[in-house]
């Protein structure tokens, strides 16, 4: 089984859900790169460098399931993770569905967070200058393919929570 599990991919593809899902099948403790990237959860960012210092120190733990976007704070992780798990759409449409009825289950989404959100996966699917051509998730996993997984449906995704055994510690 393996003990350390980092899930990224597209904003709304299931992330949190396929992490808590996969914690509770594991009992792997579950950890996410928002409570390390935000100061006041999504109204005021931390210090760069003390929020990798504090999920540094997730990563030199033995055992982890670690799930989030943000490149700084999972390019520890990558090199260090026994499994990574890459959540994608295929297609745009599918994508800003999910981000905007998303938003209605979420009490902090303002309409102007999810216009800002909804521009941003735009622009990181199609504009190559937007990541100030810093590597995108893809790059960074792209020298592991032994332990990359792409999931593209939540079929997929369900497939795959359901090949890991329940264990007893649940």
């Amino acid at each position: 089984m393996h003990k350390r599990i980092l899930i990224i991919g597209d904003s709304g593809r299931g992330k949190s859900t396929f992490a808590g899902k996969l914690a509770q099948r594991t009992g792997l403790p579950l950890y996410s790169t928002d409570d390390f990237y935000w100061k006041t959860k999504f109204s005021e960012p931390n210090d760069k460098a003390q929020s990798i210092s504090d999920i540094s120190k997730v990563y030199d733990q033995e055992s982890w399931i670690m799930e989030g976007g943000t490149r700084h704070l999972i390019e520890k992780g990558i090199p260090l993770a026994d499994k990574i798990y890459s959540l994608r759409f295929k297609y745009m449409l599918p994508q800003y569905y999910f981000l905007i009825t998303r938003k209605f289950s979420r009490k902090h989404e303002t309409f102007a967070n999810l216009w800002g959100l909804l521009k941003h996966v735009t622009k990181a699917r199609y504009v190559k200058s937007y990541r100030n051509h810093k590597p995108s998730q893809l790059q960074m996993i792209s020298p592991y393919p032994e332990k990359v997984t792409h999931l593209y449906s939540l079929k997929e995704i369900k497939r795959e929570l359901e090949s890991y055994p329940l264990t007893t510690q649940n």
